[in-house]
């Protein structure tokens, strides 16, 4: 999977990978059920990206990471929805 791919990019000691992904798991649960099946794949990238994003800057742990990642996603869908 490509989001998967995206959380494994960059210089992440073990640590911080696990919670990297941990982040992204916790969020993806949360988000999984209001995307739509054919939004599967591109919601997944850019939570992934959000969450490698979210989690070079940060010294946030797994669950505030999940919550920051969260919103962002969201901010930038109803962003790029409102463009369309």
């Amino acid at each position: 999977m490509r989001a998967r791919r995206i959380l494994q990019t960059g210089a992440f000691n073990p640590d911080d990978l696990q919670r990297l992904q941990n982040a992204f798991d916790a969020a993806w649960e949360a988000l999984a059920p209001s995307v739509a099946h054919s939004d599967y794949e591109r919601s997944r990238e850019l939570l992934a990206t959000v969450v490698v994003s979210a989690g070079n800057v940060s010294g946030l742990d797994t669950g505030e990471l999940s919550a920051v990642a969260l919103k962002t996603f969201h901010a930038i869908r109803a962003g790029t929805q409102t463009l369309l």
